[in-house]
């Protein structure tokens, strides 16, 4: 970590600005990240079929995002470290060559992350972590933003559909952390599926919780590091002699006055950053925020002459004219939910992007509507005899979508239906397809497919429990 370029309100000499005292205070009332516990009650990533970390700096991805790596590891999940640059700018020239610094940092990075893959699962061939060089400038990725989102898009080219990217904060107190999280978020952008995870390395140091407006808060949560990722990540962080000793001389921004408190990483400064109580800001809405920050309706969802005739299909398949309770998760920016209100007596609406439900509740004024910010993993208790899924299922995860079924056929009425709508066409990073999302709604036990439409761009169709037609409901005789 070439701390010569870090924040001017920071060294790692310096006493940071939040007491131990208030940062354990802050990090209790942080909610505990999604789990799904591993067969031993360990914490382990929920849905992620890759990990990639972006690391400024040969050991950022320890100090920032160790815990995460080493869980990811225990799962079986494949991880890919991008080295952003090679670190060889945090002692000066004079006291060893750059090239010879780099090669030692890059080393000291390959031995930590060996180190890290033998977390993998007893019995299991287990897989080395890939470490990727991108080669920029130490103290220089901002000049160079454009080539490290270009470098983290190619490893993203080849990723699996639900890849998460942990990447620093964006005002993590240094220029190169700060524009690789850029870069990271960028990035991901370009694919729909991927998510991502912001992790601070020095924001603790130089910051308190809750300062800067630019991290998203609300989107803090926490992983209970466990005996063993505590013990692996020491482990690993010891790998880096060159940033937690005096072994390549005093670096380019300490006085060497005093031997414990000159290395790059003190030991204070190192226990600050591997707490037990690890903070965290995933997103798992990906590229979606992006989408939204560049415009409210990034689907022209309101004008489009393909969108109005879909939703007129989607309510002329429902085969009742009125619902007790509606559900429509994923509802964007409220165009469909605006057509469902006068036709519940209550209807939840809710997506996981704060900035769509917002322009949802301007648009929507109906005293029907309950607006909610979640996604699948928020479902609402209760029984409902109406649930939409439109233009939805594509973009969950495979845990995310047995959920979505399980919730969905736990909480439908016996008198219910599901609709579902989905666009036909390929969609780049999509879990799953049209056609096998509907198969697997007609495969949930007890469900039957009450109506279709399809076309070439869109399939429509209900499900749920079965009953009796539109015009038996009606008007026709049982007999």
């Amino acid at each position: 970590m070439a701390e010569h370029d870090a924040a001017a309100a920071f060294s790692g000499d310096d006493a940071p600005l939040t007491s131990d005292d208030a940062l354990a205070a802050y990090e209790a009332g942080v909610p505990d990240w999604a789990s799904a516990p591993d067969d031993r009650g360990r914490w382990a990533p929920v849905d992620m079929p890759a990990l990639v970390v972006v690391a400024p700096h040969p050991d950022d991805e320890i100090v920032g995002a160790g815990a995460l790596i080493g869980a990811a590891v225990r799962a079986g999940i494949p991880v890919t470290v991008v080295a952003v640059t090679d670190g060889d700018g945090s002692h000066p020239a004079a006291a060893i060559p750059p090239d010879e610094l780099a090669r030692i940092r890059t080393r000291e990075s390959e031995e930590a992350l060996a180190d890290l893959a033998t977390l993998a699962p007893a019995g299991a061939a287990g897989q080395p972590i890939r470490r990727i060089r991108l080669g920029l400038p130490d103290g220089g990725v901002t000049g160079a933003e454009d080539r490290a989102a270009d470098g983290i898009a190619a490893v993203l080219d080849v990723a699996p559909p639900g890849t998460w990217v942990a990447a620093p904060v964006r005002v993590d107190g240094h220029p190169d952390h700060d524009a690789s999280g850029r870069a990271a978020h960028r990035a991901a952008a370009r694919y729909p599926s991927v998510r991502t995870v912001d992790f601070p390395v020095w924001l603790w140091q130089h910051s308190t919780p809750g300062e800067h407006p630019e991290v998203e808060w609300d989107a803090a949560r926490a992983i209970d590091v466990d005996e063993e990722l505590i013990e692996a990540r020491y482990r690993a962080m010891s790998r880096f002699r060159s940033q937690i000793s005096l072994d390549h001389g005093v670096p380019v921004d300490r006085s060497g006055e005093d031997p414990e408190t000159s290395v790059v990483l003190p030991p204070r400064v190192r226990a600050r950053m591997l707490r037990r109580r690890q903070v965290v800001f995933p997103h798992p809405a990906g590229a979606f925020a992006a989408l939204y920050r560049s415009g409210e309706d990034p689907w022209n969802l309101a004008d489009r002459w393909y969108e109005e005739r879909k939703y007129a299909l989607t309510l002329a398949l429902l085969p009742k004219r009125r619902f007790r309770r509606g559900y429509e998760p994923g509802c964007s920016i409220g165009v469909l939910t605006a057509q469902l209100a006068p036709r519940c007596e209550e209807l939840i609406a809710a997506d996981i992007i704060p900035q769509a439900i917002e322009t949802a509740r301007a648009r929507v004024e109906h005293p029907a509507v309950e607006f909610r910010v979640g996604g699948i993993g928020d479902w609402p208790e209760g029984e409902f005899d109406l649930i939409v899924l439109s233009e939805l299922a594509y973009y969950l995860g495979d845990e995310e979508f047995a959920t979505a079924s399980d919730r969905a056929a736990r909480s439908l009425a016996d008198d219910g239906v599901l609709v579902a709508a989905h666009w036909r066409h390929p969609i780049p990073g999509a879990y799953r397809e049209a056609e096998a999302i509907h198969a697997a709604l007609a495969a949930q036990a007890g469900w039957v497919r009450h109506a279709s439409y399809r076309d070439a761009d869109v399939l429509i169709e209900t499900f749920g429990p079965p009953g009796p037609s539109v015009a038996e409901a009606e008007f026709l005789s049982a007999d």
